[in-house]
């Protein structure tokens, strides 16, 4: 394993840092009051809902999305200007941060015409020196941006992956540059019959929150950083009939740093037209918190791509450190970790007695709020049955990474009237090792950063409850939701559990075919050609003659691997051979975990020495995921869906204006080297993902 070089802890080597290099700390932000702005919801003075065209296509919500930079305040102790950011929103309408929220119905397909109006430059550095699929000769461009369905069962022309972009036209670029990606195609007709590239989503799954962000090769991390993502909310009769109350209410989770420019003087040579209160990117690869594999290799390129990204400033909707009243009773919430690369690991807190930090008890320990936490569901949809995960004083923390989404039902009868609450983080960044120098907060003695009370930089306290004394409505959580999924067992040689191919049938999916034998893959860390961390997905065997042939590692345009089947259960056994835990997403398909198991990294070579049996999943890792947390040192075992996403044919009938063809047959992917649908499967940690964390997923 290459392990990160982190600086180490205290204000010696911080002031050592700083003297050698510009952008010494991730921490730029200003001390920005918490908990003084109520938390947005969706409509017009929160966060903007997109709206549907439903007379162009009969039977079709049809969007017309664009991607735009905008200004807007997300604290009031920001510059009244306005922080810089990118988003979604309907065709020529008003952008709002996290817009363009689309809530779309089981069976009533999604039609998008999107079109990029993106800066000619990044508002974050752009580092060119990243693989991006562009033509020799070429410099890439920052104007590029895809809508990718995260979680969603879409064809694989709409899937919105790192082929699938498309730049602005209007920006003024060389004519060698091109205006989409490879993977573009025009199937889809509209209404005049004229084919399109448009986006078609058959929301033939269950209701789930899925969203939707930048996917476009190399530039994915700053895109997503800026905000280009929203939230897509899929409904169905089923969960109208478990929770009559409604959907529940968005908690969508991010880290940011505002540009302060006493703390950077330099971010401005970097990033055209930065003001302050714009969101701080960094822009240097650090070899005193990074490891380089050869110091003679230097200097490093600047603006240059970094192994992660923590920043010091939470927001939840889109505002800085919100606030939101509630009575004495529950809630449904729909929790989203949109960060970059922190992995949540989220508690209900008591706060002192300014309503600002957590209250410490006699171990210095935050003191758990007497809530009740119920999960019922994960980003594949409702779990079969809810799982307790707190109860009162002993809290079971919910950990999600990056991509992943938790929906609980929460119970806050049992607090003190007049109490506030705190929704409190603490997982190490990265996980599961951490670094003082990413974790923020009062008393913090490990980071030189000075955390005030009552202020950020904090990356603890995300949100506040303010608990009123009244008695408010239950939310009734149902012994069982109706979901089902893969038919298991306990494997009682390995450990963990198995499919139980023998009830395939009576659980719905007699028509699949389970591959007998596993598919073995790894993931890997090692170095790039400037001497940078470079994070890999490979198999167990070594690639001849590539890039990195000490490794298992493949590069994104090595040739593809993983060639899958429609119809197909496949088994998967990934091998994390890092120090990090990655949260890998699948494009296309629903797994299921089986189970983890520990074997010796150092001496793997392709066949693992086994440590011990596996374990089984965890409670709440019981349902369908599409992404998944795999620990340092351990084998992730999944059992991997692969379905049809047009149900079983190639053709849509996408119902235009009558007398015009209406039927759609969706081509191959023409981008050489791959065959059949282009799907990808990657590291949702986006710094790893775009260097180099990803790979072809081949369907036919």
């Amino acid at each position: 394993m290459y392990r990160r070089q982190f600086i180490q802890t205290g204000a010696g080597a911080a002031a050592m840092l700083a003297a050698a290099r510009q952008a010494h700390a991730f921490s730029n932000s200003p001390a920005l009051r918490k908990f003084v702005q109520p938390l947005p919801g969706l409509g017009p003075s929160g966060i903007p809902v997109a709206t549907p065209d439903t007379t162009t296509y009969s039977g079709v919500d049809y969007y017309k999305l664009e991607a735009a930079s905008f200004r807007q305040r997300l604290h009031p102790d920001l510059p009244a200007s306005g922080t810089r950011l990118y988003g979604y929103a309907d065709l020529g309408g008003a952008h709002g941060h996290l817009g363009g929220v689309i809530v779309a119905q089981k069976g009533r397909p999604v039609r998008i015409n999107f079109t990029c109006k993106l800066p000619a430059s990044h508002i974050l550095p752009f580092d060119t020196t990243l693989p991006m699929g562009q033509a020799a000769g070429e410099q890439p461009r920052a104007d590029r941006a895809a809508v990718h369905l995260h979680g969603g069962l879409v064809p694989w022309a709409s899937d919105g992956g790192p082929f699938h972009w498309v730049a602005n036209a209007a920006n003024p670029v060389p004519i060698t540059y091109a205006n989409k990606g490879a993977s573009c195609v025009s199937w889809l007709p509209d209404a005049t019959g004229a084919l399109t590239n448009d986006l078609w989503y058959p929301n033939n799954q269950s209701a789930r929150l899925m969203w939707y962000h930048d996917h476009a090769m190399g530039i994915t991390r700053l895109n997503a950083h800026a905000s280009l993502a929203s939230a897509y909310l899929l409904v169905d009769t089923n969960e109208a009939a478990l929770f009559p109350s409604g959907p529940g209410i968005p908690l969508i989770i991010q880290d940011k740093t505002f540009w302060d420019p006493a703390k950077d003087p330099l971010y401005a040579n970097q990033v055209p037209g930065v003001l302050p209160g714009d969101l701080w990117y960094p822009y240097l690869y650090e070899p005193k918190r990074w490891k380089v594999n050869n110091s003679a290799r230097l200097p490093l390129p600047v603006p240059s791509c970094v192994p992660e990204y923590f920043a010091d400033t939470m927001l939840v909707n889109g505002d800085v450190y919100p606030f939101l009243p509630v009575d004495r009773g529950s809630y449904r919430f729909r929790i989203l970790n949109a960060c970059n690369a922190r992995f949540m690991n989220l508690t209900f807190v008591y706060a002192d007695a300014t309503g600002k930090e957590p209250l410490l008890g006699a171990t210095g320990l935050p003191v758990a709020a007497p809530v009740v936490v119920q999960q019922v569901g994960t980003e594949g949809g409702f779990l079969p049955a809810p799982v307790r995960l707190f109860s009162g004083a002993l809290p079971t923390p919910l950990l999600l990474g990056p991509g992943e989404r938790a929906d609980i039902v929460v119970d806050f009868s049992a607090c003190a009237s007049g109490a506030n609450v705190l929704l409190h983080n603490d997982a190490p960044a990265p996980y599961p090792m951490g670094a003082p120098v990413y974790d923020y907060f009062v008393g913090a003695a490990k980071n030189p950063v000075v955390t005030l009370p009552g202020y950020g930089p904090n990356s603890r306290t995300l949100m506040q409850f303010q608990v009123s004394a009244i008695a408010g409505p239950p939310v009734p959580v149902p012994a069982s939701t109706g979901i089902s999924v893969l038919p298991t067992m306990p494997d009682a040689v390995n450990g963990g559990l198995k499919i139980n191919a023998g009830a395939l049938a009576t659980a719905g999916y007699g028509a699949y075919t389970v591959v007998p034998a596993p598919r073995n893959l790894t993931l890997n860390e090692t170095f790039d050609a400037n001497g940078r961390l470079l994070q890999l997905v490979g198999t167990n065997a070594q690639p001849m003659g590539a890039k990195n042939a000490a490794g298992f590692g493949r590069m994104y345009m090595d040739p593809p691997t993983e060639n899958l089947k429609y119809g197909n259960i496949e088994i998967w056994q990934i091998f994390n051979l890092t120090a990090d835990a990655h949260p890998m997403h699948v494009h296309l398909v629903n797994a299921v975990v089986l189970g983890r198991r520990p074997f010796q990294t150092n001496s793997f070579n392709g066949t693992p020495n086994w440590m011990g049996p596996a374990r089984g999943p965890d409670a709440n890792e019981t349902g369908w995921k599409e992404t998944i947390k795999m620990y340092p040192g351990e084998c992730t075992i999944i059992a991997v869906l692969v379905e049809q996403p047009l149900g079983g044919g190639r053709t849509v009938a996408v119902n235009p204006a009558a007398g015009v063809a209406s039927v759609a047959t969706l081509p191959p992917s023409p981008r050489p080297g791959v065959t059949g649908d282009e799907y990808v499967w990657h590291c949702h940690i986006l710094e790893h993902e775009e260097h180099d964390m990803m790979r072809p997923l081949m369907v036919t």
